[in-house]
């Protein structure tokens, strides 16, 4: 029950007993006082009517009666009654010598009594007074009880009463009013309490809010800090209770498991996505069991985590991730064709290595071959350090860097000094080689700019026609330093275009092995540039070839 309710009822009983309280005693004190009074009249009648009857005796008593609401009564000393004023047959009267007030009065002079009428709610009121001839003199008066006068007074005590207790419902509500806004106040803003006794309750209550405050700051503070957490995983998050009903989730999940909700919350997992091993991984873990699962989305190569979540030994449902590792199976698909090509790589000239050191051990070789299986073993010996040289530095550029290695490096320069280094090399296959630069400055490594282009340049002079030409170009294009190698070679079929840049992929295997290429050479120039923030383009026709690393 609310206090103010209460303390308006209390104020209500309170007047309503009061009003009762005051009403009857009223009425008692009004009664108590009226019938001394009454008898007080019936006294001093007696004592007037005693006066007369002692100075004559013989005095006729019936001019007295009639006055007022007294009856006067003359009896002998024997009881028998002599004249009444009310009932004039004295001969049908009983003797009165058994009456309390004759009694008394023969006795001690005078004599009282009162006699109650039930049925009349009534009461008579008897004084005798003993005359000096012996006999008696009783005057008697009649008025309502105290029980009649309250019932007379009863209507307008209830109307009295009503309209008291309107009034002190009202002010009730007035001063309850005002008792308790203070109280609110004080429980609402943690002020000083209004009244003295409430003072320790109030230092308490502000106390606690202060408390709770802190603790509603710090509780949002986590919540906020929990939800940035979960908002900002590149994995998907999924919390769903006993129901499957979830509870909450991220964007990540919407995007990893391609459904249009985002963060999504009151809705059913198989509303959110109905991916089967999702389904299957959070019954599992609804069951009680950790369970995980791979499945694909629109292309990507989805793994599924799921773990029951118990609460006080309760469980309360399971918690869901989704991990995105299209990227790591690319990589695993990558490490073992990478793992297979170099394998078969170091094999093919060790093989070729072995096998005419074997000829030449066992003697089946004449004297005048062996300079020429020597030739074909250092051929063979060449391209495999040539192999491993590019295996290690492909390593190196898988590791991570840092841009202290880098400072200011001239494409311009690098690209000269690259055409002089080919030049004779270039002038062996009957290619011409030539330089158009203009300064364009980066911030790189030199020695990997040196070998992008060295790479291109190399490549651009293997597999060029005879008599063709390798042009190096440098420049700026809007504020984008770039390298051009043209060549007028045999070209690269476009069906070729994005493979060209994978590790071993070779456009035409036999005149790889013949001009001694590795298949790693374009790889090496693709990671230079992206190490560096650009990215390498081609463009190719029956008329040449033309790599551009743009930065």
């Amino acid at each position: 029950m609310k206090l103010s309710k209460k303390l308006l009822k209390n104020f209500s009983v309170i007047a309503v007993v009061s009003i009762l309280l005051t009403a009857v005693f009223s009425t008692a004190a009004f009664w108590f006082v009226f019938s001394d009074e009454q008898e007080a009249e019936v006294r001093q009648y007696t004592d007037k009517i005693i006066g007369v009857y002692n100075s004559d005796s013989e005095i006729d008593l019936s001019k007295y009666y009639g006055i007022g609401d007294f009856r006067v009564t003359l009896i002998k000393s024997d009881g028998s009654v002599v004249s009444d004023s009310v009932d004039t047959d004295v001969s049908s009267m009983p003797n009165h010598s058994d009456r309390p007030e004759f009694e008394q009065a023969i006795k001690d002079g005078n004599g009282s009594s009162h006699r109650m009428s039930e049925t009349l709610n009534k009461i008579t009121y008897y004084y005798a007074e003993k005359t000096a001839d012996g006999s008696v003199i009783r005057v008697a008066k009649t008025i309502d009880s105290i029980y009649g006068i309250f019932l007379f007074v009863i209507p307008s005590i209830l109307i009295i009463m009503i309209g008291v207790f309107v009034v002190c419902t009202v002010l009730a509500k007035r001063s309850t009013k005002k008792i308790i806004e203070p109280i609110k106040e004080m429980a609402d803003n943690g002020n000083g309490s209004p009244y003295d006794e409430l003072l320790p309750l109030a230092q308490k209550i502000a106390s606690q809010q202060r408390q709770i405050k802190r603790q509603m700051r710090r509780l949002q503070f986590e919540k906020d800090k929990i939800s940035t957490l979960i908002e900002n995983m590149a994995e998907g998050f999924i919390l769903i209770d006993v129901d499957k009903k979830v509870l909450m989730s991220n964007y990540s999940a919407s995007k990893l498991l391609g459904a249009d909700d985002d963060g999504v919350t009151d809705k059913t997992l198989i509303a959110f996505s109905r991916n089967e091993v999702l389904n299957d991984c959070v019954d599992k873990a609804l069951s009680g069991e950790s369970k995980n699962g791979d499945t694909t989305v629109k292309g990507r190569a989805l793994q599924i985590i799921t773990n029951p979540v118990y609460s006080n030994g309760e469980k309360n449902g399971a918690i869901c991730l989704i991990i995105d590792v299209s990227a790591k199976k690319k990589a695993e698909k990558m490490r073992r064709e990478f793992t297979a090509n170099v394998t078969h790589e170091l094999k093919t000239p060790l093989t070729s290595i072995s096998g005419y050191a074997e000829i030449i051990a066992s003697g089946l070789v004449k004297p005048d071959d062996i300079p020429n299986f020597a030739n074909k073993i250092h051929k063979e010996s060449g391209r495999l350090l040539s192999l491993i040289s590019d295996i290690m530095e492909l390593s190196q550029l898988d590791e991570k860097f840092s841009d202290e290695e880098f400072a200011p490096v001239d494409l311009a320069g690098v690209a000269v000094e690259v055409a002089e280094d080919l030049r004779s090399n270039a002038e062996k296959h009957g290619i011409t080689i030539t330089v158009d630069t203009k300064t364009a400055v980066i911030n790189g490594n030199r020695n990997q700019i040196y070998e992008l282009i060295y790479n291109l340049c190399d490549n651009a002079i293997r597999y060029n026609r005879e008599n063709g030409s390798v042009k190096i170009i440098t420049g700026d294009d809007n504020e984008h330093p770039f390298v051009k190698v043209a060549d007028t070679g045999i070209g690269i079929p476009e069906k070729h275009h994005k493979r060209v840049f994978e590790r071993f992929y070779r456009v035409d295997k036999s005149r790889s092995k013949e001009t001694g290429g590795t298949g790693l050479g374009l790889a090496i120039v693709k990671h230079i540039t992206e190490r560096h923030g650009g990215e390498i383009s081609l463009e190719s026709s029956e008329q040449g070839t033309t790599f551009t690393a743009r930065f």
